[in-house]
């Protein structure tokens, strides 16, 4: 698939609130997401986080998005306790340093077949509702 190919399906992601902007990298487009609404409230130290990325390679749909985690900026805390979610640390994406979640998807194996840039927004958001 072509980048103005995955920038396009990229562009059809919908979140309230968020717009879309996509950024080239050398093997990769970088979706992402600003501002991201948590699924789950009350849990981390904010409901918002001002953005959510996650890498697609250019050899998608026969790759899946990043299967080792995306990305989000201002870092996050668990509520109460101010330590960080399970299976974070941080990445420096662009410059800065943002917090990546190594959260693993779970469950049925990426099928280019059936599962889409939707497909893979969904299963982060399924993992927030996991709160870990």
């Amino acid at each position: 698939m072509s980048r103005d190919e995955i920038k396009a399906e990229a562009g059809r992601l919908s979140r309230p609130g968020s717009t879309i902007r996509c950024v080239d990298e050398p093997d990769a487009v970088v979706v992402i997401l600003e501002p991201f609404t948590l699924p789950v409230a009350g849990v981390y130290d904010q409901d918002e986080v001002g953005a959510l990325a996650f890498r697609v390679p250019l050899e998608y749909p026969d790759a899946s998005p990043d299967p080792t985690g995306f990305c989000v900026k201002p870092a996050l805390h668990m509520k109460g306790t101010h330590q960080q979610p399970h299976a974070s640390g941080t990445q420096l994406l662009f410059g800065e340093h943002w917090m990546k979640f190594s959260w693993a998807p779970k469950g049925a194996r990426w099928d280019p077949e059936t599962d889409s840039l939707e497909s893979h927004l969904a299963m982060i958001e399924r993992r927030f509702l996991r709160r870990s």
